[in-house]
């Protein structure tokens, strides 16, 4: 059973890993004393031939996170003068790891009205400078997508040398008709970066296994940049696992979608405003400043994420938990705004 304090606030998987995995690991802590492969090869050939659509080993890498893959990339294709394009609000480690090779972060806002992106705005950001687009497909925190037609246009009008970079690690929530099929254009040898995680659907944030899938000359070039040893022996492991257990995938994916369900009803009730979202979170407007809701959450044992640290002072992202952690966050919200009311009736007096 859950118990507090809920975590409601680092979109994880309140399913947890799948019990063949949790079997596989068990099973593998006998060989804890024995050096892991050198390389990535089992859990290649493993993705390819669960993706199919063209998707070869060669074009695949793990890394040790999602975030490292983004470390990789800065490295790779990034120098001191460099610019990138971010459309915030969005993952804030982008920006950090392309400032961190001295690049110029160049913020192009999403839309204030649907968090969509805004494409012409991003060709004209484009300089003679410009090396990566960074796009959050779904996006963190707005659950926002890049469509179709959008990635088209970013194809047809953003330079030879300008890659894009989809983060799609929330792609398994996705409901949306209009969802681009990055890995045929991954096949088809479009400029394109995509990253999936073991750490949302597959319940595995805390064995950090991250996902780049890329042209092989763009993988080649990341390569280079391996550790002696790739991952643990027990984080591959589990990954090959995960991926053959795409009951446990469906559950999390429903799970999800009946929670964001009960959160849209909440929120209607409640007057409160809020965007649809694609991944396994809502972010909603509230009336109480964003940090100071954060901590009542607390105080009462659920964690939820402040939208200030995204720039949106009065918002919240709360990520879909169990029923019971769900059904205490909105009766937790309640009160909350209950009280803010009282408070505001009072002061007006």
């Amino acid at each position: 059973m859950p118990v507090k304090p809920y975590r409601l606030h680092y979109n994880e998987n309140p399913l947890g890993p799948s019990p063949l995995v949790m079997d596989r690991i068990k099973a593998h802590l006998a060989g804890l004393s024995l050096y892991p492969p050198r390389d990535d090869e089992a859990l290649r050939n493993r993705l390819a031939t669960f993706y199919g659509r063209g998707v070869t080993p060669a074009h695949l890498y793990s890394t040790y996170s999602g975030s490292e893959a983004l470390d990789l990339i800065a490295r790779v294709f990034l120098e001191p003068g460099d610019e990138v394009i971010v459309c915030g609000p969005t993952f804030h480690v982008y920006a950090r790891t392309a400032e961190w090779q001295g690049a110029k972060v160049v913020d192009v806002p999403l839309d204030d009205e649907d968090f969509s992106v805004r494409i012409d705005a991003v060709r004209q950001a484009v300089t003679a400078r410009t090396r990566v687009v960074y796009l959050g497909n779904p996006n963190n925190p707005t659950g926002s997508i890049v469509t179709r037609a959008d990635m088209e246009q970013l194809y047809t009008d953003l330079p030879d040398g300008v890659t894009l970079v989809s983060d799609e690690v929330y792609h398994h929530f996705v409901t949306h008709p209009d969802y681009p099929g990055s890995l045929a254009d991954v096949a088809a040898g479009r400029n394109v970066i995509v990253l999936h995680s073991f750490s949302k659907v597959y319940g595995l944030a805390g064995l950090r296994v991250g996902v780049v899938i890329s042209r092989p000359d763009i993988i080649e070039r990341l390569v280079r940049l391996r550790r002696t040893f790739h991952l643990g022996s027990l984080e591959m492991e589990a990954a090959v696992v995960a991926i053959g257990d795409q009951d446990h995938v469906a559950q999390s994916v429903a799970l999800a979608k009946r929670g964001k369900k009960t959160f849209y009803a909440a929120f209607d009730r409640l007057g409160l405003a809020y965007w649809p979202s694609e991944g396994n979170f809502v972010l909603f407007r509230t009336p109480v400043p964003a940090d100071e809701l954060t901590a009542h959450m607390a105080d009462q044992g659920i964690l939820v994420g402040s939208g200030s640290r995204f720039g949106l002072t009065h918002c919240i992202r709360v990520s879909v938990g169990l029923p019971e952690a769900n059904q205490a966050f909105i009766s937790a919200l309640e009160r909350i705004l209950i009280d803010n009311r009282q408070a505001v009736t009072t002061d007006g007096r």
